[in-house]
C-alpha cells in the first residue's frame, strides 16, 4: 500500500472512532496529531491546520466516497471533522 493510501487509511479509521465515541477533531488538532505521530504532507512537510488540512479531510472523504463507493464509511469523515466555527471540515 502506498504512503498516499495508508494516511487516508488512518485517518478514516480515526474518523471511525471519533464518530463511535460521539468526539470530533479540529484541522489543527488533526494536524498536531499527524504530526505528533510523523505523519507527513506529500511534500515531506509538517502540517500546518491550515488549507492543506482540510484539503486532506477533504480528500479522504472524496476517496471514500466517490473512489470507494462506500457513502456510509465516508460519513464518519464527514462527521468526525470540524473546523474552528464548528462546521463539518469535508465540505
Amino acid at each position: 500500500m502506498n504512503e498516499r493510501n495508508k494516511k487516508f487509511m488512518y485517518i478514516w479509521h480515526l474518523a471511525r472512532f471519533l464518530v463511535q465515541h460521539e468526539m470530533v477533531m479540529s484541522g489543527q488538532e488533526l494536524a498536531d496529531h499527524l504530526n505528533r505521530n510523523k505523519i507527513r504532507t506529500s511534500y515531506g512537510d509538517e502540517y500546518e491546520g491550515g488549507r492543506g488540512t482540510y484539503r486532506l479531510i477533504q480528500a479522504v472523504w472524496a476517496w471514500i466516497n466517490d473512489s470507494l463507493g462506500l457513502p456510509e464509511e465516508a460519513r464518519f469523515v464527514a462527521e468526525a471533522f470540524v473546523n474552528a466555527d464548528s462546521v463539518y471540515a469535508y465540505e
